[in-house]
């Protein structure tokens, strides 16, 4: 399984600057096989470049998975659609549909997409699922400055070997929730890498560095902390974590063999196989 970085804040690898690639504030991933985009940054303008260089087509993509409904995850959505020739299948919270996306289902019926409106977790395609909305069991919602609660996020669970590798766009739901609802639905045996934000931006230090224990006590081979993690939370994290911890940004990627849990040795760069 394959996952590249096509949107985040920043532009962290020194290959992003031969591809000539871009940053926003936002986030973007896509799951080679299955085909899965999830989330499509601020405005599009990062994405269609991000991806022309990387040689994804704005047709590859047999899936679109809105992690919530955020303009930073969702703005790219309609310049997206109007590029494609060919149908897409978008799948969302009903709530992010409803609210705050900066438009509606039937703007996405109009341009040729079906759209999946959940509340409850489906699998897309392949054995990934779409978390549906994310109980808050195990930990505190990480809201940070965000005034609502973000009942619509959502995150992306698939196993490789016998371990859960977990997207999520900016992790509102809190760390604790994501991860033990990705093993709860999934049956991993453990967690192999968590890849996206985290919001730890408007967390107090304590909060971070409790997040940041629990992560460590998970035993996680990969924690790519981007986008809303924010510089401070991302120390906090690399300190916890020592080699766990891997530089992400626009254009890293992150590949996963079926083995069982195990910490690979550290390291950061373009690309990370484990």
């Amino acid at each position: 399984m394959r996952v590249t970085v096509l949107v985040d804040n920043c532009a962290a690898q020194p290959s992003s600057l031969g591809s000539r690639l871009l940053a926003e504030w936002g986030f973007s991933a896509y799951l080679h096989e299955p085909r899965i985009l999830y989330d499509t940054g601020l405005t599009g303008l990062a994405l269609i470049n991000n991806m022309r260089a990387l040689g994804i087509g704005p047709d590859d993509p047999d899936y679109l998975v809105l992690s919530h409904g955020h303009l930073d995850h969702t703005g790219g959505v309609i310049k997206l659609l109007d590029m494609r020739t060919r149908p897409l299948t978008v799948i969302a919270h009903e709530v992010a549909l409803s609210r705050g996306a900066g438009f509606t289902a039937d703007d996405l019926r109009r341009r040729n997409a079906r759209v999946v409106a959940i509340r409850e977790p489906r699998e897309v395609a392949g054995g990934v699922i779409a978390s549906g909305g994310i109980p808050r069991r195990w930990g505190p919602s990480h809201v940070g400055g965000v005034a609502d609660e973000v009942p619509d996020d959502m995150a992306l669970y698939l196993k490789a070997g016998s371990g859960l590798v977990a997207i999520t766009g900016c992790g509102h739901s809190g760390v604790e929730n994501i991860v033990e609802y990705g093993l709860q639905l999934t049956g991993a045996g453990g967690l192999r890498a968590i890849i996206g934000g985290l919001h730890f931006m408007g967390l107090g230090r304590a909060r971070m560095e409790e997040a940041a224990r629990y992560l460590a006590s998970r035993d996680p081979e990969v924690v790519a902390a981007m986008h809303c993690t924010g510089l401070e939370g991302q120390a906090v994290l690399m300190g916890a974590l020592g080699g766990g911890f891997r530089v992400g940004g626009v254009g890293s990627e992150f590949e996963f063999r079926g083995r069982a849990p195990g910490r690979s040795p550290g390291g950061s760069g373009a690309g990370h196989s484990i």
